[in-house]
């Protein structure tokens, strides 16, 4: 009986602890790409916008696994915060190049044909 406790004491410090370990992180400023494992050698399965917020539940080699959608996936811990942000994306403004353009001058007429055409011949 007594170890049956034991066994019954540890599953559920084992439980609780699983259920501890899931934490909340952000997407930071940049789309961020998540995989199907813990490196940069597995497939990009998708990307989440700046500033998502994620399920975390497990690190490897600086690999954070994240849920989503109910699938496991990983993303970089360089590219997540451990703290809510907003996003702001930065308004397209558009300047015009500046008009690089100059016509040729304009040169005069000076004059007619020089060529000459002193009729009849035969042409």
């Amino acid at each position: 009986m007594k170890t049956f406790l034991i066994s019954a004491a540890v599953a559920a410090a084992t439980l609780a602890a699983s259920a501890a370990s899931a934490g909340q992180a952000w997407v930071g400023q940049n789309h961020l790409n998540y995989r199907t494992g813990p490196g940069q050698n597995y497939p990009v399965v998708g990307t989440f916008s700046p500033c998502t917020a994620l399920d975390t539940y497990d690190t490897q080699y600086g690999w954070v696994q994240i849920q989503y959608q109910g699938q496991y996936y990983w993303v970089h811990g360089d590219y997540i915060l451990n703290y809510a942000c907003t996003y702001t994306p930065p308004k397209n403004t558009y300047t015009a190049p500046k008009n690089t353009y100059t016509p040729p001058k304009k040169k005069g007429y000076s004059g007619g044909y020089s060529g000459g055409y002193s009729g009849g011949g035969n042409y």
